[in-house]
């Protein structure tokens, strides 16, 4: 896989005279044309502008964890249960491919665990949406119970989960402050600037019970699967202090929950309500980005996603799951 990599990489730059001279021509950029996706008309250029560069690839180092918790009360023979999970850190290398806007990511190879990671992006200037798949069963933990006293330890393998997170974001001074700029240098933010966030967000989780003494403690379930819609305001700053060479980002996004369904798998499918209709979940983002010129850049980002379930079933369910990534970014 690596020396694979290394030759697509060396052809792809050697290409790159290639595409800057058909890049008018593609139809790519008819696209963005369409859409005004590199529109410089309603944006300050004082404060941001586009790349210079429309094509792009990144090369990441991806390292994705999640934390699961579980609680079950009244299970026949076993009173309640208490699971708690988290993933090893996978770390992937992964890589990033786009023109202007458009962005769609894959992982390319799995170094450390067992971890599957899809990514796809599309913005403008003032919106965008955001497509992740993750799927991975590297858990490490632990199960308590009540009636028994002792613990059992979770292995790889004994949990597996997939999930899927759609998102769709606007950005209200979307005159001086570029969210792009702080994800994947899209972007340059010249001067510093901050903007409210207005965020929408689907999210469907699977978790299977792969080890049969984890499917009797939680009542002969061997799936529950759990989703959301949700809506949230939040505020998010860059801090450039020399000019867009270097920015630092920081956004909270409290997230309404509106909608929300359980269901638990065993001999049947049972579907659960939650004990509150409506609750609060988060999202945050943390990124540094260093600009050497117009063709490289370096990017350093967490992004922190939280997802609970109460229900009326005495069964919650807890979930963190953050991305860390190291990215070098190339333009051409």
């Amino acid at each position: 896989m690596g020396k694979n990599l290394m030759f697509f990489i060396i052809f792809l730059f050697a290409a790159i005279p290639n595409y800057a001279q058909k890049e008018k021509d593609s139809f790519l950029w008819k696209i963005d044309k369409m859409f005004n996706l590199s529109s410089l008309k309603k944006i300050d250029t004082n404060y941001y502008t586009i790349a210079n560069n429309g094509w792009m690839i990144n090369l990441n180092n991806n390292f994705a964890v999640v934390d699961l918790g579980a609680e079950i009360k009244n299970v026949p023979l076993y009173g309640k249960t208490e699971l708690n999970a988290h993933s090893r850190f996978n770390y992937q290398v992964s890589t990033t491919f786009g023109y202007r806007n458009l962005i769609l990511g894959c992982s390319l190879a799995n170094l450390v665990g067992e971890a599957k990671d899809f990514t796809l992006s599309l913005s403008a200037n003032a919106w965008g949406f955001e497509f992740r798949r993750l799927e991975t069963d590297d858990f490490d933990g632990e199960m308590e119970n009540n009636l028994l006293g002792s613990n059992f330890k979770i292995k790889r393998g004994d949990i597996k989960v997939k999930t899927r997170h759609l998102r769709a974001y606007h950005v209200f001074n979307s005159k001086k402050f570029s969210l792009t700029a702080a994800i994947d240098q899209r972007c340059v933010q010249k001067h510093s600037a901050g903007s409210l966030l207005f965020y929408t967000n689907f999210s469907q989780s699977n978790v299977y019970f792969q080890n049969n003494t984890i499917v009797n403690h939680f009542d002969n379930t061997k799936e529950i699967e759990f989703s959301s819609a949700s809506l949230g305001l939040g505020y998010a700053y860059n801090y450039t202090p020399n000019k867009g060479k270097l920015l630092f980002h920081l956004s909270a996004i409290p997230m309404f929950v509106a909608i929300n369904n359980a269901y638990l798998y065993n001999n049947t499918i049972e579907q659960i309500d939650t004990k509150h209709k409506y609750f609060f979940n988060l999202m945050g983002r943390f990124t540094i980005n260093y600009r050497f010129n117009d063709f490289l850049g370096i990017n350093l980002s967490a992004f922190y996603n939280n997802l609970n379930q109460n229900t009326q079933k005495d069964l919650n369910i807890k979930w963190n799951d953050i991305l860390f990534k190291a990215t070098l970014c190339c333009r051409f």
